[in-house]
């Protein structure tokens, strides 16, 4: 009797699992079945950790990504995040910095698994049948030493329930993702694995619902560098055809050093006694990432020309229009370094160092009414890093023939804790998503506002047009015309207010 009862309840359990299994979605990529899940919400679905290249550790490490191919047909739960690529804690603290200045516990901050295993895309899809959907590939900030594809304000949900497929891409991070030992093929190994990821995305995204030929990178700050790099990519060619540039542009105006980069390497490999390639692969991650951290100290990683995916400079890449056309809507943000002063500026001092004397003497008188010194040497940084570069590639895609909109964020929300960062890198991004952490002073204008920057973004990311019925007439970019967007509770276009510190910091 106990036997025929233990038989039952297996065939009911089986049963129970196989329509458990068969309510959520599922997608058959070369013979295998993704298992996705359905959002809380009820109106989207989630393909969490689909893997787009092999594991790059042990044997892998430092080399370009390859393909991931499953070893048979199988069934693979895509239900949830996988581990964050290996890095510092830089984005954990600037988090947890902000969550205890706006009044937030930073306890609660959910931190990921980091891994060198690491390469899975994230998806989100509206419910039901589609076809032809249009797709935006997200690509994250953090330095290229930090960030991952899942942070809070990332998650895609409130863009696929438009009607959108939202996809965001991890790569590889500091002297994991950018190492130029002489063994390596290539020192942009991140480069790469964005790529791949792309090219994933063209082969497989029909078969999730998504258009191939309408595909829309998204990035800020060091995404938004990584897409001037695909712009000018020869390799990223027919990967996407538009662009959404947020907070980015350093790369424009600190170009990094193929010697120094090449210096670096030798004094991290000779920081081992075995200084091969081979050697180092079987040093732990956790050593590579301690001892990167000393050596590295101060050093940005970014990419370098390796005569493959990045074969000239980027600013000469731009300069002569070697580069795709891809329509862009770009901007910046109002205070974008304003998270980042430690008291006292000397900004006679910065002006030494970045202009010569007439430009400096040009900028002090453009800047002459300005009392304060920190909102003097933000507006500088901001313009020199962000605004100047910005402007720049908004006229040479112009140059190329594709449509390009400029946009300036100046939203500040309504709380005296807000007002000592104004509107501050990486602020923009829960109005772009709508994921406003709920530590963030939220009210209705910042509701109204997350609709308009929402129907902007997105009628972009359909069209190649950010205009649409709703929201005040976004005029396409000419340099000098009053066809700034200016976010803020009130949207206006005008000419951009940091134009004229462009003329004597980008020459």
């Amino acid at each position: 009797m106990q036997q025929n009862f233990l038989k039952i309840l297996t065939f009911l359990l089986t049963i129970s699992l196989n329509a458990s299994i068969d309510s959520y979605p599922t997608v058959i990529v070369q013979e295998t079945k993704f298992i996705g899940d359905i959002h809380p919400d009820n109106k989207v679905e989630m393909f969490l950790g689909l893997p787009f290249a092999k594991p790059p550790t042990g044997e892998f490490r430092w080399k370009k990504p390859e393909v991931w191919e499953p070893l048979q047909s199988s069934e693979i739960l895509v239900k949830n995040f996988k581990p964050a690529c290996y890095q510092n804690q830089r984005i954990v603290d600037w988090y947890k910095r902000l969550m205890k200045d706006f009044g937030g516990d930073p306890s609660n901050f959910d931190i990921p698994e980091f891994s060198e295993d690491c390469l899975y895309l994230n998806l989100w899809r509206p419910r039901g049948s589609h076809t032809n959907l249009p797709v935006i590939v997200y690509i994250h900030g953090g330095s290229n030493k930090a960030g991952w594809a899942y942070e809070p304000n990332y998650h895609g949900h409130n863009i696929a329930d438009k009607g959108f497929i939202l996809i965001s891409i991890p790569y590889r991070l500091g002297v994991f993702g950018f190492f130029s030992h002489p063994e390596v093929e290539t020192p942009n190994l991140a480069l790469f694995d964005q790529i791949l990821a792309l090219e994933w995305i063209q082969k497989n995204i029909s078969l999730f619902g998504g258009d191939p030929s309408n595909v829309t990178l998204m990035g800020e700050s060091a995404g938004a560098g990584s897409i001037s790099y695909l712009i000018a990519s020869p390799l990223a060619k027919g990967l996407f055809s538009k662009a959404i540039h947020q907070s980015g542009g350093s790369s424009f105006s600190y170009p990094s050093s193929d010697l120094v980069a090449k210096k670096l390497a030798d004094d991290f490999s000779s920081s081992f006694e075995d200084r091969s390639l081979e050697d180092l692969r079987d040093i732990s991650p956790a050593k590579i990432l301690e001892t990167s951290e000393i050596v590295y100290a101060g050093y940005y990683f970014n990419f370098l020309e390796d005569g493959s995916s990045v074969v000239a400079p980027l600013l000469s890449s731009f300069d002569k229009g070697a580069i795709q056309g891809a329509d862009l809507l770009i901007g910046a943000n109002n205070d974008e370094w304003s998270l980042y002063f430690d008291g006292d500026v000397d900004v006679n001092a910065w002006l030494d160092a970045e202009t010569q004397e007439k430009q400096k003497q040009k900028l002090l008188t453009i800047l002459s009414d300005i009392k304060d010194p920190v909102r003097k040497m933000d507006l500088l940084i901001t313009a020199k890093n962000f605004v100047c570069p910005s402007l720049f590639m908004a006229e040479k895609l112009q140059h190329k023939g594709s449509k390009t909109w400029v946009y300036q964020f100046d939203r500040v929300r309504d709380d005296e804790l807000a007002k000592k960062y104004g509107a501050f890198h990486g602020a923009e991004l829960p109005y772009v998503f709508n994921t406003h952490d709920e530590w963030l002073p939220t009210n209705q204008d910042d509701v109204r506002l997350t609709e308009s920057i929402q129907r902007y973004w997105l009628s972009f990311a359909r069209s190649g047009n950010p205009n649409n019925d709703e929201d005040a007439v976004w005029p396409k970019f000419e340099p000098g015309s009053l066809n700034t967007q200016i976010l803020d509770r009130n949207i206006y276009s005008a000419g951009h207010p940091s134009e004229r510190l462009c003329e004597f910091l980008f020459e």
